[in-house]
């Protein structure tokens, strides 16, 4: 290709592609979940440490394993939370759904 672009019969083509991967739910959901599952091990392995140091802090009373435990929650609680803010989000939503669906059974 000599840079002058796509042709017609190219872009057309292009945009078909694209439209059905826009289509595609699985891979849209495949896409989005990939990174979320990374912060999923990342706050568990966040958490697992950061309650190893609070009972390290809490047996020894060492000021730089308190001040390692604190950033270690702070960064725990900045990983998970919006992790737990989409899974809350996604209960209420999949009760909504089955509230209407039975509503709508019922009328």
């Amino acid at each position: 290709m000599d840079g002058a672009g796509l042709s017609d019969r190219e872009q057309r083509a292009l945009s078909a592609i694209e439209a059905e991967l826009r289509g595609d739910r699985s891979l849209d959901r495949m896409l989005r979940s990939g990174p979320r599952r990374h912060r999923i091990v990342a706050a568990c392995l966040l958490g697992a440490v950061t309650v190893a140091l609070l009972v390290a802090a809490s047996v020894t009373v060492s000021q730089p394993l308190i001040w390692a435990f604190a950033a270690t929650w702070t960064l725990t609680v900045v990983t998970a939370l919006p992790l737990l803010g989409r899974w809350v989000l996604r209960r209420w939503q999949g009760r909504d759904r089955t509230a209407r669906r039975s509503l709508d059974d019922h009328v």
